[in-house]
């Protein structure tokens, strides 16, 4: 007759079936957002108080100055802040300037630049190291139809050293120079005020 192993028969504890690292790792993701939140928050805080006290020193600075000095140091603020609109506008046609370096030849450097807004056109006066690179310089030009529209050249004159002298203007397609002038503000008032040099 078999016998009945009684060990077997008796009720066994097994481990837990909730994934303990899971909730570990909740846990800690849920503390670490509490933690940043509290955190930015009290950073948040000292800077509001930080501007504050700046607020504060400034507007007691302000008021060591006279109503006449104010107006003046008003006044200043004022051109720098149209200097600053005037000079941004001038990157962009900075910035189209370097669309002319690359598509110079690199053995040709110009010696004038006058821009035509009414045709959009560069005249140029330039030198180039022989009439050969002359002639490559053009033909480059000419085969930038995505830029250039068209080339006119004027004069060529030929020195002792075999550079070339030369006069052309590049006329440029309609979207490439972004120039305009209806779009700086009116500086006639500001430049009637004389600027204090002591400030």
């Amino acid at each position: 007759m078999n016998r009945i192993n009684l060990d077997t028969l008796t009720p066994q504890k097994f481990p837990s079936t909730w994934p303990r690292g899971l909730l570990t790792f909740i846990i800690i993701i849920f503390l670490l957002t509490v933690g940043t939140v509290m955190g930015l928050k009290y950073w948040n805080g000292h800077q509001q108080v930080y501007l504050s006290n700046l607020s504060q020193e400034l507007k007691a600075l302000r008021e060591t100055f006279s109503s006449g000095e104010q107006e003046q140091v008003a006044l200043f603020e004022k051109k720098i802040n149209v200097l600053k609109e005037l000079l941004g506008q001038h990157i962009y046609f900075s910035q189209d300037l370097t669309l002319l370096e690359s598509l110079t030849h690199p053995q040709v450097y110009y010696t004038s630049l006058t821009f035509n807004p009414d045709n959009n056109s560069l005249a140029l006066q330039g030198i180039a190291r022989d009439q050969g690179v002359l002639s490559e310089a053009i033909s480059g030009l000419v085969n930038n139809s995505q830029e250039v529209k068209a080339v006119a050249l004027h004069t060529v004159k030929v020195g002792t050293n075999k550079s070339a002298n030369f006069v052309l203007d590049i006329f440029l397609q309609p979207d490439i120079l972004h120039y305009h002038p209806e779009s700086f503000p009116a500086v006639a008032p500001v430049e009637s005020i004389p600027i204090n040099e002591s400030l």
